[in-house]
């Protein structure tokens, strides 16, 4: 049993030590730096001012022009904003998004290179006329129909336009026209040392989305089987406190017996984080609940232009808007905005809540929720969000409904920046153990856990983050408690390369005597 054990240490890892490596290496940078994201707050920043004067059409209108409903499919967002100097309803259903000019109701079939020069350039720009950029600053690059390493995050808006502004690239979207991915030499060196290396999220092997999973579960199911057996060996091994082994092996040994253990739990909750079991489909409404407590289909024939400008004055009052989201809870139509954050970006992680974070109604900025009828605020007090949780989970009972001021162990943000304050929670005695999280200024539900997702919350989080409660959120002793693990792991990893080497030329000396 021993000798399989060694054999089975061994192989593993001499294949698998130097990948070992790069995944300390690489998840030391991504502490504290991800893969590039559109911040959107920063997009906020930079919308241009919206044109209601020149608002002609309405959604209803903008969907036949779409022939979304020929195609059988529903708008289950909808977005007014610019694209350049016309209004445009962005529209999202099941297949994706698609836009449609708000001036004269034509669908916006492709974006030409020009409008993209125009449309980054305005980007650009922002709210600073001091110094706008032109677009002879700007160098049109190529038209993707497939992603390249950074528009992989965003593929589901292709096909895009790559336009480079010195060293900067922006992607702008040909089914939305917008900028959708922003990169810096820095935020791509970052990027590649951090995320790319750490998920091995290459271009050849991420497009090929079958293999890539395949690819990483098993690697990681291998890393386990090496961990484990290195911690058995490592422990039938010790003689009289001390280790047989000599050089480099003594310390692999030492710092194996130390924090082994530790790489054994991130390899484990590495491979749960491709979610092999289908745990965190529990965080995601599905679709019938998202209806239920909108109260339905949004019947956008009573989103005309008219209403909409009566509810954006109502807004205008506290800030000029710059893109609406036409929403509805429990059968009443409402206009969203967002108050721009000014310069301070909105999360400083952006990625951390999903390279899409910019397309979501849920934002941590200053909002106006107003009555598409009479421009009236709305907030949302907790019978109504009581009323829409259980329609949401039907033939269920409520086991109690609880006002967080404060985040939970599975409803939490470290930053205090990407998830809304205060929410209702609302649990359920369904199968599931559903638990819904509402947002009475938003009447939406911001989150839902079921009893799969709070047990990958501690195999997962905590197991690959050290997110537990009084710990994650006290920094800086987390960041030295993890940088230490992971220093610790880098260096039982690197120890092993050069006698796995010195051992790999012996079997190759040997085989080539066996030859002669």
């Amino acid at each position: 049993m021993r000798r399989a054990l060694t054999l089975l240490h061994r192989w593993l890892g001499i294949a698998g030590n130097l990948l070992f490596v790069v995944w300390f290496a690489s998840a030391l940078v991504m502490m504290y730096a991800r893969m590039p994201a559109l911040d959107p707050g920063e997009r906020l920043n930079r919308l241009p001012p919206l044109d209601l004067d020149a608002v002609q059409v309405g959604p209803a209108q903008a969907v036949a022009a779409a022939r979304l409903d020929a195609e059988g499919l529903s708008a289950v967002q909808v977005r007014l904003g610019m694209a350049g100097e016309r209004p445009v309803y962005r529209l999202r259903t099941a297949r994706g998004w698609t836009a449609v000019y708000a001036d004269s109701g034509s669908p916006l079939l492709q974006v030409s290179e020009g409008q993209a020069l125009g449309i980054a350039s305005s980007y650009l720009a922002g709210n600073d006329v001091t110094a706008p950029p032109t677009a002879a600053t700007l160098t049109y690059d190529a038209y993707l129909t497939r992603p390249d390493q950074w528009s992989l995050q965003v593929r589901a808006l292709l096909p895009l336009h790559r336009v480079r502004a010195g060293n900067d690239v922006l992607y702008v979207s040909d089914r939305t026209a917008e900028v959708v991915m922003a990169t810096t030499p820095g935020s791509r060196f970052w990027g590649t040392a951090g995320a790319v290396f750490h998920w091995l999220y290459f271009t050849p092997l991420r497009t090929h989305s079958a293999f890539w999973y395949q690819l990483i579960v098993w690697t990681a199911s291998l890393g386990c089987a090496l961990t484990l057996s290195g911690l058995a060996i490592g422990l039938l091994r010790i003689r009289r406190k001390r280790s047989p082994y000599r050089g480099m092996l003594r310390w692999h040994h030492y710092s194996g017996l130390a924090f082994g253990a530790t790489a054994f739990t991130w390899v484990l909750s590495g491979a749960l984080s491709m979610d092999p079991f289908g745990w965190q489909a529990g965080r995601t409404t599905s679709p019938a609940q998202q209806a239920a407590v909108a109260g339905g289909v949004v019947p956008l024939h009573r989103l005309e232009p008219h209403s909409i400008r009566t509810a954006a004055r109502s807004i205008s009052e506290s800030f000029p808007a710059r893109e609406l989201d036409l929403l509805q809870f429990a059968g009443e139509p409402l206009v969203l905005a967002y108050r721009p954050p000014g310069d301070e970006r909105s999360y400083g992680d952006s990625y951390a809540s999903g390279p899409l974070a910019f397309l979501s109604a849920v934002q941590p900025f200053e909002k106006r929720l107003v009555s598409l009828e009479d421009g009236t605020p709305r907030r949302f007090d907790q019978p109504e969000l009581l009323a829409a949780a259980a329609a949401a989970v039907p033939e269920s009972n409520v086991i109690d409904a609880t006002a967080l001021q404060e985040y939970d162990a599975y409803y939490d943000d470290r930053r205090h920046r990407l998830l809304p304050l205060p929410v209702l929670r609302v649990r359920f005695d369904d199968p599931e153990r559903t638990w819904l999280y509402l947002d009475p200024a938003l009447g939406r539900v911001v989150h839902r856990e079921q009893r799969r997702s709070r047990l990958d919350r501690w195999l997962y989080k905590g197991l690959h983050r050290l997110d537990f409660p009084g710990f994650y959120h006290r920094r800086p002793l987390w960041d030295i408690v993890v940088v230490v693990l992971l220093l610790g792991g880098l260096f039982s990893s690197a120890s092993s390369l050069v006698p796995a080497a010195k051992r790999l030329r012996r079997h190759a000396a040997r085989l080539r005597r066996q030859a002669d």
